[in-house]
């Protein structure tokens, strides 16, 4: 596999887990816009909540995953690239930069759904909390 093969691998991962992103995005304002009707027109069907709930919280957790996915397969190239340094192929400079940044090694990486970025995890909470607090939080008297 030469550095070309590797980076068009890349580019296509990049590319799949960026509409998979795009399309759990829109699936997050369904959960809230879902999650505030309910609130508003059902305030007192539990079902509704429950339903209401299991979806937002599933949305969220494919969002995390799609997140994860995205940063596993940075790791993953630079793991490749450093892989084909180490074997004496052809590696530019460019590529050593990324293989450095992402902090590749020769040793495989593996998936983790647990978020290696910090500010992944008020993200996750702030639009769980947008979901769920409509439903199960104090309802204003009307």
């Amino acid at each position: 596999m030469t550095e070309l093969d590797i980076l068009n691998l890349q580019s296509g991962s990049v590319q799949s887990t960026g509409l998979y992103f795009v399309g759990l995005s829109f699936s997050i304002w369904v959960a809230m816009r879902v999650s505030s009707v309910v609130s508003q027109r059902a305030a007192d069907n539990v079902v509704m909540k429950l339903i209401a709930s299991v979806y937002g919280i599933g949305v969220v957790y494919y969002f995390n995953m799609t997140l994860s996915f995205y940063a596993y397969n940075m790791e993953l190239t630079g793991h490749r690239l450093a892989t084909l340094k180490a074997g004496g192929g052809d590696v530019s400079a460019a590529s050593m930069d990324f293989v450095a940044n992402v902090g590749a090694s020769t040793t495989p990486p593996t998936f983790s759904l647990v978020p290696s970025d910090p500010v992944v995890y008020p993200l996750l909470i702030a639009i769980l909390g947008i979901i769920l607090l409509p439903l199960w939080g104090p309802q204003e008297d009307a």
